[in-house]
């Protein structure tokens, strides 16, 4: 069964399929397409507002269980030309092979072997996106779709070892402008508005609101601004990420970051702030901490140790999770060294993660 999936898998690594790269992602959605309808499922195309193309493989009838794995890297064309899948001791490696073609295969591996006995009383979904690694802009509201009718949501991304996702921080996304006016550095300076010290001041005052005890941070990740150092800068921006654990921080640190930017240090200069929460926060909720227990009980029958993790990252299921819709994540292989070159695959999780998806649905199917 693993050389099955190391195959498949190394098929889906060795295709560039970077976000935006219809080719690259059309050849995946392909294999995918191939291994699903041999099951039984239909398998056809969505599109996103924006024209993106995704898909969605279902089958059966019954309540709706929704899983979900995303096509796209990070990694731009070539690189899997370059890196190409390989086998180190315990590991895999290659571009996506973690993040997140392993989760991809760890569906198709769960649906082959539910389609090998009676199929479980289930409606099963499967939406394969394209566009995650830029927060699903497309994709949201066919995600949102998909999931209004489920049961449940569980999202194969990669896991951290022996454990599965029950909560993610919400994330927020901002640019930061400042305008002021260019002057000589050295003959009148005073006649200019410095732009980047404007900036400067209002990111350390961005940065002191970060509180970890709540769970609330602030990053600048990007800056830029000026083009010689003889003259006064007259624009200067900032990228600036947030993340909070629950919906109610959005309201108190959003009025706080339009304050700041109001507030002018230097005279002369004037602000804008663009951007919002894109992803809002996946909590730890009731119906999250049961449906982990009941997978932990058939992780258990499997001779696995299952535990549950809060991430500060994000994903589609913080879509689905906001919606009050049960969602696990970090269902998909262990592995680690994303949106990297080192990025790895630990290899006999795949084979764990299929039969723990595989046999949770078909406990699923039976009750």
């Amino acid at each position: 069964m693993l050389n099955n999936y190391l195959e498949l898998l190394e098929s889906l690594v060795n295709i560039d399929s970077g976000t935006g790269d219809q080719e690259g992602l059309k050849q995946v959605a392909a294999i995918i397409q191939d291994r699903v309808t041999k099951v039984g499922f239909d398998f056809r195309i969505l599109t996103g507002k924006d024209g993106s193309t995704h898909y969605l493989a279902t089958r059966g009838s019954g309540a709706r269980v929704l899983l979900m794995a995303h096509l796209d890297t990070v990694f731009p064309k070539g690189t899997a030309t370059k890196h190409r899948f390989r086998i180190e001791g315990a590991r895999a490696y290659g571009p996506g092979v973690s993040d997140c073609k392993s989760g991809v295969v760890t569906i198709v591996g769960a649906l082959e072997m539910i389609s090998q006995t009676k199929f479980p009383d289930l409606e099963i979904a499967c939406l394969f996106n394209t566009d995650e690694e830029i927060s699903s802009p497309g994709s949201r509201a066919l995600i949102e779709a998909e999931a209004r009718n489920a049961k449940m949501v569980l999202v194969i991304e990669p896991a951290e070892e022996d454990m599965v996702t029950i909560s993610r921080k919400g994330i927020g996304r901002f640019d930061l402008q400042v305008v002021g006016k260019a002057a000589h550095s050295g003959s009148n300076p005073q006649d200019g508005a410095n732009a980047i010290l404007e900036l400067a001041h209002k990111i350390i005052a961005i940065q002191n609101l970060t509180d970890l005890k709540a769970g609330i941070t602030l990053n600048t990740g990007v800056i830029g601004g000026g083009f010689r150092p003889n003259v006064v800068p007259d624009y200067a921006a900032a990228e600036i990420d947030l993340r909070i654990v629950s919906p109610e921080q959005e309201g108190l640190i959003l009025p706080k970051l339009e304050e700041i930017v109001k507030q002018q240090v230097v005279a002369g200069t004037s602000a804008k702030l663009c951007g919002g929460i894109t992803r809002p926060p996946m909590q730890a909720t009731v119906a999250n901490l049961a449906l982990f227990e009941r997978l932990k009980l058939v992780a258990g029958e499997l001779g696995l140790n299952l535990d549950k993790n809060e991430s500060g990252g994000g994903s589609d299921a913080n879509f689905t999770a906001a919606l009050g819709i049960p969602t696990l994540d970090g269902l998909g292989p262990t592995g680690g060294g994303h949106h990297s070159e080192a990025e790895y695959l630990v290899i006999d999780s795949l084979v764990e993660r299929i039969e723990l998806l595989g046999m949770f649905l078909i406990n699923l199917g039976n009750k």
